[in-house]
Order: structure tokens, then C-alpha cells, then sequence
């Protein structure tokens, strides 16, 4: 975190009175891996905790499926679902070992299309979907990207793992892209470019952070969790390029959208709400440290 995404000694008083009515809300939600997360970021809570947690979203082929990703009910292991269960494991306080990394690592090698990205097994499509995952189309920079940010910054993958995914990058990406794209399409320069090192990489810190700066002004983010996601998932390279006291007014906002019930609210799936509430609370967590 760069200095102006520290919390204010208000903010930080508040974050605290937020944390313990979110993990009242975690706990009445039963969601295992969502409290665990934050008790670990928060209370010093066992790591193995949270991978006991991970484990169980995690299938043999060492991907992730089973309903972690929750507009994808199939539970074999797909991209976007180990993409939630990377930033989860990108976060901690301390690093996760054994089985559950080692078949992470496996997973992406042996499941990487030779075009770069990773594909839904077909099993996916036997099950309910939401429909724009039902037309999503392969090979694309989302998830490739964001996959192989995560894992540069997990220290996992092979060269060729990174090489297939450099050149998707290199024939899909544009500057333009990243200074205008909606959300969904910035996100993969934020992940890839927070872990990975390109020629390029400052020109397009620069875009994103005009894109994710001219967004914020005009009010286009529908939640301050949306713009947390870009700024804190593109780290304090890209973080240090948007003015403080937008991070500053975002973070307020963040704090004041928690509910009563001590949940964050989503414009998705309700069953998302604990993922946007432990979310929340884990970027609270980072600033505040």
C-alpha cells in the first residue's frame, strides 16, 4: 500500500467498529472461507484456517469449482473461480504451503490452453450458468490475464505458462483498451500488470489510472467495492497514480455502505454478499496496515 491509502486515524476507528459487525454477518451467513479470511487479516486468525477453508472448493485436478465462483454451478474447476480463490491467497499475512499450492501450481500448467487461456471444461456448460459466462468467448484476456497476474505474484506457473500468455497479451492488449475499457476489460491489465513486468508497463499504469480517475469523477463505479478492485488489485504502482483524495472519498464510501446487518451489499446474486463483504473488510485491512 502507498502512503495515501493508509486509513485516517477516523477511518481507521470506524474499520474497526466495521470488521466485527461484518464477521457477526460472515458467521450468520455460515460462510467458512469468508470468516476465516477475515479473522485471519484482522484478528491474526491461523492461516490453515483459511486453506482448510479453500480446500474445499478445491477439486483433485488442484483448480477450483464448487460454487465458489457463484454464477458457475458446475463444480469442476474453472478459471474465474481460482481466479476468487488466488486473490484470496495473494492477501494473506502470511504465505499458505502444501498440497492446496502445490496442485494450484499443477492446475495451471496442465490446464493452460495452447492460445494462453483457460477454458471452461465442457461439464460447465451442463450445468446452470449465467449467461455471460454462457457466451463468453476463449481465448481472452480476461481470465488469461488475471490468472497469470495472480500467479506471477504467487510465484507459481512455468516459463511457458508465462510466455503463452505474454503473447495474448501482446496481440490483444492496446492502450486504448485500458484508458477506456468498462470494467470487465480493465480488470485483466490490473491483474496481469500488478504482477508481471512488460516494456510497456508504465504507459499503461498511466492508462488505467486516467481510466480508473476520469470513472470516479463522473461517478461511474456502481459501488466503492468496484473501485477497490481495480486500485487495490492493480497494487501501489498502478494505486500511487490516482489522486489521494479520491482514495481517500472512496474509502468513506466503502465504509458507509455496509448495511446494518453488517454485510456489504452487491448489485449481483445476493449469495455474493458474503464475498463483497469479506472483500471489503480485507481492503480495510490492507490500508489500515
Amino acid at each position: 500500500m502507498t502512503e495515501h491509502e493508509s486509513l485516517s486515524r477516523q477511518q481507521a476507528d470506524r474499520a474497526q467498529q466495521a470488521v466485527e459487525r461484518g464477521l457477526a454477518f460472515l458467521e450468520a451467513a455460515e460462510h467458512g472461507l469468508a470468516t476465516a479470511w477475515v479473522r485471519h487479516l484482522w484478528h491474526g486468525g491461523d492461516v490453515v484456517a483459511v486453506a482448510e477453508a479453500l480446500r474445499r472448493y478445491q477439486n483433485d485436478d488442484g483448480g477450483f469449482g464448487k460454487g465458489l465462483e457463484v454464477d458457475i454451478k458446475a463444480p469442476v474447476s474453472n478459471p474465474f473461480a481460482t481466479r476468487l480463490a488466488m486473490s484470496v491467497l495473494v492477501s494473506l499475512e502470511s504465505a499458505i504451503t502444501g498440497p492446496l499450492i502445490e496442485g494450484l501450481a499443477g492446475w495451471l500448467v496442465t490446464s493452460q490452453d495452447t492460445d494462453g487461456d483457460w477454458h471452461f471444461a465442457p461439464e460447465v456448460y451442463e450445468h446452470e450458468l449465467a449467461p455471460w459466462f454462457a457466451g463468453w468467448t476463449f481465448p481472452s484476456l480476461n481470465p488469461a490475464c488475471c490468472l497469470a497476474g495472480l500467479a506471477a505474484r504467487l510465484r507459481l506457473g512455468n516459463d511457458e505458462m508465462r510466455a503463452r500468455v505474454r503473447r495474448l497479451f501482446d496481440e490483444r492488449a492496446s492502450l486504448e483498451e485500458a484508458r477506456t475499457g468498462e470494467f470487465y476489460n480493465i480488470l485483466p491489465y490490473v491483474e496481469y500488470l500488478a504482477g508481471v513486468e512488460h516494456p510497456q508497463r508504465d504507459a499503461y499504469l498511466d492508462a488505467l489510472a486516467e481510466s480508473i480517475t476520469s470513472t470516479t469523477e463522473r461517478g461511474g463505479y456502481e459501488d466503492a467495492g468496484h473501485f477497490f478492485e481495480h486500485v487495490h488489485g492493480g497494487g501501489p504502482d498502478l494505486a500511487r497514480r490516482v489522486p489521494a483524495d479520491l482514495i481517500r472519498a472512496q474509502t468513506d464510501r466503502l465504509l458507509e455502505e455496509q448495511h446494518e446487518d453488517g454485510g456489504w451489499p452487491t448489485p449481483y446474486d445476493q449469495a455474493w454478499r458474503p464475498w463483497a463483504t469479506a472483500s471489503s473488510l480485507a481492503v480495510l485491512a490492507a490500508m489500515r496496515a
